[in-house]
């Protein structure tokens, strides 16, 4: 009896979402700076493309920088911002998160199940190497930020057929042989094992949980900005970093 409540503990705490804990704050638009690291005409250049993207492709975009994670994985709080901001298309799912930690040196590129054809992990990790992690080990936030997202308009709009005239040159300033922290295959296989095993051995919990985790926190997000287009289908896919 003991084993099977030690076992229940621990794929809660694998797979059981706490987000209700978690202080997320509301939009405020498609650029939301609240760690205070990207200058006025940077967020206006980005507003511009991203804009432009939504216009020609109906895929979103939405920059986030947070002065804390407040202790959570930057991969779970860029999987609740998609799904409770409800970014992208509804039936789509077409959106695109760029989430900078500055103070926890993290970023993350989550991405939507619409654009994961365009944005596959192995180019969202491309796109981290190259155009963010370098300029964010300097303290460039603004223009690693830049750089990122014009790759990822680019990407999304030669997947889409149509041309994003105001996006940024980035492919002049990639860095060569970038050098940061990579996440760890062996952790990921660990993590996969184990979920795996709990599926079988408790196939009722594991409905249980995941339903549960579904559900978000249920937040309201009235304020100024009148939203996203209700989308928030996200699964995992993209790619995180450390510098």
């Amino acid at each position: 009896m003991n084993k099977k409540i030690i076992l229940t503990f621990l794929i809660i705490a694998i797979v059981l979402p706490v987000f209700g804990m978690f202080k997320l704050p509301r939009p405020e638009g498609y650029v939301n700076d609240f760690a205070n690291v990207i200058a006025d005409s940077e967020k206006a250049k980005l507003n511009s493309i991203i804009l432009e993207l939504k216009q020609k492709t109906g895929a979103e975009v939405i920059i986030v920088t947070l002065g804390s994670l407040q202790g959570y994985p930057i991969e779970d709080v860029g999987l609740e911002i998609g799904r409770q901001w409800k970014v992208g298309q509804k039936g789509k799912n077409n959106g695109v998160i760029i989430l900078v930690a500055p103070n926890e040196r993290e970023m993350r590129i989550e991405t939507g199940y619409g654009v994961e054809g365009a944005i596959p992990d192995s180019k969202a990790g491309r796109i981290r190497d190259n155009y963010m992690i370098p300029h964010f080990k300097t303290g460039e936030y603004g223009k690693g930020t830049i750089l990122g997202t014009a790759a990822i308009i680019d990407a999304i709009a030669q997947e889409y057929g149509v041309t994003v005239s105001g996006n940024y040159t980035y492919r002049n300033y990639k860095a060569e042989n970038p050098n940061h922290d990579q996440s760890n295959p062996l952790f990921n296989f660990i993590f996969f094992a184990i979920f795996l095993f709990f599926a079988i051995r408790h196939p009722r919990l594991m409905l249980f949980l995941l339903l549960t985790s579904g559900r978000g926190g249920g937040r309201s997000h009235s304020g100024g900005f009148g939203g996203f287009s209700g989308g928030g289908g996200f699964g995992g896919g993209g790619a995180s970093g450390r510098w």
